[in-house]
């Protein structure tokens, strides 16, 4: 085509970073003024073509036309930004453009280490019965930039790991969705919550899966608040985090129900969710992966490896994670740091590392045992995480699941398990 002969001719050599080029240098030479031309006329109405074509035309590569033109942007404002590496280090840019990062100008180096290896079991609650893997074994990979994380992890894994084979448990499984509607009065949204609860149970599970292959709905929930409705949904998601998925669903449930509802959506995530934030809600119920582990660490072990006793572990666990919290008025904070494992093997694995907020919330308890052992147990009821989809496609990414045997059917709560180990470490 006209359109193909004049991209090829004016930008196929000019585009490409020049084979001499350092990593970290700026965007290659680029005719600014052909480009503006082209694009004009590829997105014009008259026209099928768009940007992604061109990067396809020219056979993709690292670098596609709307990174370079970027660059070439920031280049131009003299910012800092101009000093970011964009080659190499495994970023395709072509695959991430339009699905992991828009308006993309390079990538930040985050490193990554790991910690273990820890001894564990797994136990799945969330199928209708109880399976249990036995004599797993596993490291921790971690993306992290605090120095010393890592080696505090290690030390608590090798705690447990001369101690006993910890065990975690994946009790609840279900991503939730939580709509905010507006009916006429208070009685008509009373009488719509008792339909979706009871009768209607069938209608809402039948239309919300018609929209999905692997999505399988839980349960309804409706908080009546005067007129407004809070349909908080939840459903199963397979390995992918889900959240789309159950939005997806949602949105279909409210169309078939508007056929015999009146009611306005207000929005469709309502914040009942609750999304990327702490709140009772999840801290009580839970989103995604819920998760409690436990260990018996050896009096021994506590006095070489952690440097204390049982008795002093479980008194500043009582003082600092149960009492202290509660004075600062922490919203599912009883615990040491958790935060810092959650977040880092979310960024190593994948995973969007806004959900540290509520995938953080953890529970600590410490007791000493009738032989004089340590006792510890973590629960973590909201782990928003998939093996599946998003950031978990980037190959170094991808690694890291692998790494920890995480792929295929069940990883998605096999991950979350591990996390609670390591948060638990």
């Amino acid at each position: 085509s006209s359109i193909s002969s004049s991209i090829s001719s004016s930008i196929s050599s000019s585009i490409r970073p020049s084979t001499n080029s350092p990593t970290n240098s700026i965007a290659p030479k680029i005719d600014i003024e052909k480009l503006v031309e082209i694009a004009k006329t590829i997105n014009s109405n008259d026209n099928k073509y768009t940007i992604r074509d061109v990067n396809a035309l020219l056979g993709g590569g690292q670098e596609t036309i709307e990174t370079a033109l970027l660059r070439r942007y920031v280049s131009g404002l003299q910012s800092p930004l101009s000093s970011l590496p964009y080659t190499g280090g495994g970023v395709d840019y072509d695959s991430i453009s339009g699905r992991n990062c828009d308006n993309c100008v390079g990538y930040v180096s985050v490193p990554v280490g790991i910690a273990g290896p820890v001894k564990y079991s797994f136990i799945d609650l969330t199928d209708g019965g109880v399976k249990e893997d036995k004599d797993l074994i596993s490291h921790i990979p971690i993306a992290t930039t605090e120095g010393g994380l890592i080696a505090s992890v290690s030390r608590g894994c090798k705690a447990l790991r001369d101690s006993c084979t910890v065990t975690t448990c994946v009790t609840k499984d279900a991503m939730t969705r939580c709509p905010a509607l507006e009916f006429k009065t208070v009685k008509d949204a009373v009488a719509f919550k008792v339909y979706v609860e009871g009768d209607g149970i069938g209608v809402v599970k039948e239309s919300f899966e018609d929209t999905t292959k692997y999505g399988k709905l839980e349960r309804v929930e409706c908080k009546v608040v005067g007129r407004m409705v809070y349909f908080r949904v939840e459903a199963k998601t397979g390995e992918a985090m889900g959240m789309n998925m159950v939005s997806k669903g949602t949105e279909n449930v409210l169309r078939v129900l508007k056929q015999d509802w009146e009611f306005n959506v207000i929005t469709l995530s309502g914040n009942g969710c609750s999304d990327k934030k702490p709140s009772a809600t999840n801290f009580v119920k839970g989103r995604g992966k819920s998760v409690t582990a436990e260990a018996i660490i050896k009096r021994e072990v506590v006095e070489r490896t952690l440097k204390s006793n049982p008795e002093n572990m479980k008194r500043t666990n009582i003082y600092k994670n149960q009492v202290g919290s509660a004075v600062a008025g922490n919203l599912g904070g009883m615990n040491a740091h958790a935060a810092n494992v959650v977040a880092g093997v979310f960024i190593a694995t994948g995973q969007d590392p806004a959900h540290t907020v509520e995938g953080s919330m953890c529970t600590t308890v410490m007791d000493v045992t009738p032989e004089g052992d340590l006792y510890v147990s973590v629960t973590l009821p909201s782990i928003c995480v998939g093996t599946i989809g998003g950031g978990t496609e980037l190959p170094p990414q991808k690694a890291s699941i692998k790494s920890m045997g995480c792929e295929g059917t069940g990883g998605s709560k096999r991950l979350a398990g591990l996390i609670g180990v390591g948060g638990m470490a």
